[in-house]
């Protein structure tokens, strides 16, 4: 007769536990693009515990029918597809207040890395092998790694020169047995008193007087050049990946608080899907107008200007801190700029960024902050059009969201006009086929 030993309480809430944080992350999944535009997200710090509201699961229940007379299963002239009942509705009008009890909805705690990570196999984004990736050196010193028969005695080892020492003994003490028939403790006592000469050994043991005055066979190294063993060191290096991201954003008059939100989110999820990607990141901070200078994370997101734009200004500041800084022989590169596109003097920002392209960085990816319903100045140019017209791209447009790529320079550029942009151009500005053409 078969045992079944029952499933523990323990047992089973962990399952259902596990269930329920499956249902979470299915419904976190469905909702990825307005969850990744909440601004406590975006001005969250790293580590931060994101708290979503998600419907609560209902748990269904049977519960009596009304009335004191019973019905039973399939009895009636009811057919199939026939609806035998309605729930009440919340209000006896649309939009009108009801009686009824709302949805309820609960909030789950989630680490901004697991909502990455959820993001990277939602989108199929990339997580670049490190064949893929530039690969930089860091010597650390030096370090014993295996050992070698020749060497400095500083680097003598001891242990593993010992230990060859005792099997040559051996080996000599089976030799001086097969060759003079006498026993192992007499050779021993012979092998002993030549000091681990072998040739010594066998006359003491030819002498007709030699008298063993050993009680048992005690084993001592016997060293020969060949059983020197040395300590093998080499250099402590340590393979590194490592990226620079320039993140540019224009703060000139015309970008409003809308265009300046859109921009945050964008560069929010561009920087945390590099950190996943590369061992080490390092991120500076461009900021312009007429003018451009190099500010901390916290002046990127919060400064406030007013004036023109030359969008010029950041590409150079860009180039300076390239040439000083991070050479593109040791640094993967990459460039973000976001502006809503008005520029003053665009012939002169597209030579720049020509420039930026002769460095050979891995990547410029342009945004242009366009939200719906606003509009920039009168007789100003259009960024994103004056970059499709001087370089060679491919036009994509997907469902009125408008991208290029380019065919010869490691270009990518996006028009944001509202929230529900903000993931199709993450993908698009993560592809990982645009990446792997790119690295070098």
């Amino acid at each position: 007769m078969p045992i079944f030993v029952p499933e523990t309480i323990s047992e089973r809430g962990k399952a259902d536990a596990k269930r329920h944080r499956e249902k979470q992350r299915e419904v976190i999944k469905k909702n990825l693009p307005e969850i990744i535009a909440d601004e406590s997200i975006i001005t969250g710090k790293k580590g931060k515990i994101v708290k979503i509201p998600i419907k609560s699961i209902e748990i269904p229940y049977f519960k009596s029918g009304k009335g004191g007379k019973g019905v039973g299963v399939g009895q009636g002239d009811g057919k199939i597809d026939d609806v035998i009942g309605k729930k009440p509705g919340y209000g006896s009008k649309p939009g009108q207040a009801g009686t009824q009890p709302g949805e309820d909805y609960i909030e789950t705690e989630v680490e901004i890395e697991e909502l990455i990570e959820m993001m990277l196999e939602d989108l199929g984004l990339p997580k670049l092998q490190e064949k893929e990736t530039k690969q930089l050196i860091q010597e650390l010193g030096w370090k014993i790694h295996g050992q070698t028969r020749s060497g400095p005695w500083v680097l003598l080892n001891r242990r593993a020169t010992a230990k060859e020492g005792i099997k040559r003994f051996y080996f000599f003490l089976n030799q001086l047995v097969n060759q003079t028939g006498k026993d192992e403790l007499t050779c021993f006592s012979a092998l002993k008193k030549a000091k681990g000469v072998m040739i010594e050994a066998l006359k003491i043991l030819e002498d007709s007087g030699f008298i063993c005055d050993e009680k048992k066979v005690e084993p001592f190294p016997v060293f020969s050049v060949e059983d020197l063993r040395f300590h093998k060191i080499e250099p402590d290096i340590r393979h590194l990946s490592k990226a620079v991201i320039l993140a540019m954003m224009d703060v000139s008059g015309s970008m409003t608080t809308t265009k300046k939100y859109l921009a945050r989110s964008m560069l929010f999820w561009l920087v945390a899907f590099l950190r996943k990607i590369y061992v080490e990141v390092e991120i500076r901070f461009i900021i312009h107008h007429t003018i451009a200078r190099v500010v901390d994370e916290d002046n990127f997101f919060g400064t406030r200007e007013s004036g023109g734009t030359y969008c010029y200004t950041a590409y150079e500041e860009a180039g300076s801190l390239i040439d000083a800084q991070y050479p593109t022989n040791q640094w993967n590169v990459y460039v973000w700029h976001f502006s809503d596109g008005e520029d003053f003097d665009i012939p002169r920002t597209v030579e720049e960024i020509k420039k930026l392209f002769s460095r050979d960085i891995n990547m410029l990816g342009y945004g242009e902050i366009k939200p719906a319903g606003e509009y920039g100045f009168v007789g100003t140019s259009n960024l994103f059009s004056a970059l499709n017209n001087n370089f060679a791209v491919h036009d994509i447009y997907d469902n009125g969201f408008r991208m290029m790529s380019g065919k010869n320079e490691p270009l990518f550029g996006a028009v944001i006009e509202r929230k529900e942009h903000l993931l199709p151009a993450l993908k698009g500005f993560l592809k990982k086929d645009r990446w792997a053409e790119v690295v070098k």
